[in-house]
């Protein structure tokens, strides 16, 4: 038997417009990307792993049932198709959201739309509809515990609990020159001034009006740190005369859907 429950997504309920998502529902899983080669002679390819995985679209059914505050269908479809426009980043792509359900509070989705929503309306009560949402999503749900900032950890490390690398991004209010060990690695940063972040997906270390910082920081291979599976290390160290006033991370824990 079908259930309901709520959607959570840039910063709305599903329940605000009348939408209830219907559970359960089949998740869509990742295709790994693999280059696959034959050799003539031998049965069974050799399969090589890049080590990434496509997105996924996942739909969701729902049946919405109108608010009486949405004075027509044309009111409630403009401030759905408000609510789920997609936002525009700081380098002008399409950014993904966190997209939370009520049934499932220790996971989310990296989400946008691609796809437009649809709705059929109730030809006897107007009120009524049915219809879905589908979402491109990453290939990976993100636990809950790890998409906010949190301050560097206390002991000098921290585990990684699930079985896929997390990519964190970090956030600094710093002034001089100081290095993040992670791991025996060591990212230098030199001559900062005030508040900065680095992106953990391109690596890039920008303060809030985008201005880039690439020129300061030395990553080892040119990449932002990692933290694979299992105990991690996570050390600052600083040159006399710099001072740090916040010094924090996003971990971005994760795994495959």
């Amino acid at each position: 038997m079908e259930d309901s429950g709520d959607l959570i997504y840039q910063g709305h309920k599903s329940s605000e417009f009348g939408i209830n998502i219907m559970f359960p529902f089949t998740l869509v899983h990742p295709v790994p990307d693999l280059t696959p080669t034959h050799i003539k002679g031998r049965s069974g390819d050799f399969l090589q792993h890049d080590g990434s995985y496509q997105n996924v679209t996942q739909t969701f059914d729902i049946f919405v049932n109108r608010p009486l505050n949405y004075s027509s269908q044309s009111d409630w479809d403009r401030a759905v198709a408000s609510w789920l426009k997609p936002r525009i980043d700081r380098n002008r792509r399409i950014k993904y959201e966190w997209l939370k359900f009520s049934y499932d509070p220790e996971y989310v989705f990296s989400a946008t739309i691609q796809n437009p929503y649809t709705v059929t309306w109730n030809s006897v009560n107007e009120y009524i509809g049915t219809g879905n949402i589908p979402f491109y999503c990453e290939p990976f749900q993100y636990r809950i515990d790890g998409i906010t900032y949190q301050d560097l950890p206390q002991l000098g490390s921290v585990y990684n609990t699930e079985n896929e690398i997390a990519i964190p991004d970090w956030h600094f209010i710093a002034n001089g020159t100081f290095t993040l060990n992670v791991n025996g690695l060591e990212y230098q940063f030199e001559n900062m001034e005030g508040e900065f972040w680095v992106s953990g997906d391109t690596s890039d270390t920008y303060d809030k009006n985008n201005k880039l910082f690439n020129g300061q920081v030395h990553f080892p291979n040119l990449i932002a740190p990692i933290l694979p599976p299992g105990q991690n290390t996570i050390t600052l160290t600083a040159e006399t005369g710099t001072t740090i006033t916040k010094a924090e991370y996003k971990p971005k824990w994760r795994r495959l859907i």
